[in-house]
């Protein structure tokens, strides 16, 4: 157990305190949904005063990264933000392993659709063509992520057998030579429906970033029009721009 500071000079024992929780969130030795020390336990660990040690934990209350739940205790609310940076075509697959995270995919369904005149129009086919509807929740490491709604050309050939698991569409397509090349995006924030809500698990109050790509190969063709629902909570975009260019 780490020793509190109590020489001339340093910082009060409850900030001491509050910074040893902490680093212990942020080293996931409390993770999300974790229980920590009670006053009791951390005023008899650290022989503090009960004062000292209730400053300690309102401190990890004001920086969101804790919060008390009547019956439960003070329970673990951080969780570290996805940081993606938009400089590249990548899946999430692809993302998830940057981050050091396992992807997974819940709530899978496949089927063929006929095409409204919206859709139709961005791949250029006729209005109740048929394409491949890929609805799906990507989590990380077990957490709801995103909620994706894709449509795809027939030329993607996706097996129509849910039980058969698409773990990265675009890994699926590369192996069929349907690359993507260019892509056109679309970002807005928004709060989530009952039903995308409930997909991700998520509490009211919590805003989605919604992102709408199109992907086409170098026919210009497209090949993939997907929206995504990302919760607002887990999940950043990064953009960098050389302005010298």
């Amino acid at each position: 157990m780490k020793r509190l500071d109590d020489s001339k000079g340093a910082p009060p024992l409850y900030l001491q305190i509050s910074q040893i929780l902490r680093d212990k969130i942020l080293r996931h030795e409390y993770d999300y949904g974790d229980r920590i020390p009670s006053e009791k336990d951390l005023q008899d660990q650290y022989e503090v005063s009960r004062i000292t040690a209730r400053q300690a934990i309102q401190e990890l209350e004001q920086e969101n990264m804790v919060e008390r739940a009547r019956g439960k205790g003070t329970i673990v609310t951080y969780q570290p933000c996805i940081d993606e940076y938009l400089n590249t075509i990548r899946s999430f697959t692809d993302e998830m392993k940057i981050q050091n995270m396992e992807p997974g995919s819940k709530d899978v369904r496949i089927s063929l659709e006929k095409a409204d005149s919206r859709i139709a129009k961005i791949f250029g086919v006729e209005e109740e063509s048929l394409l491949y509807y890929l609805e799906r929740v990507r989590t990380g490491s077990g957490q709801e992520i995103v909620y994706f709604q894709s449509y795809y050309t027939l030329d993607a050939n996706l097996p129509l057998n849910e039980e058969e698991p698409i773990e990265s569409a675009y890994a699926m397509l590369k192996e069929k030579g349907i690359i993507p090349v260019h892509v056109d995006e679309q970002f807005d924030c928004m709060m989530p429906t009952k039903p995308v809500q409930d997909k991700l698990k998520m509490e009211q109050g919590i805003p989605v970033l919604r992102r709408r790509r199109t992907a086409y190969d170098d026919q210009g063709k497209a090949i993939e029009y997907t929206i995504g629902y990302y919760r607002g909570d887990r999940y950043t975009y990064h953009l960098e721009m050389d302005l010298k260019k």
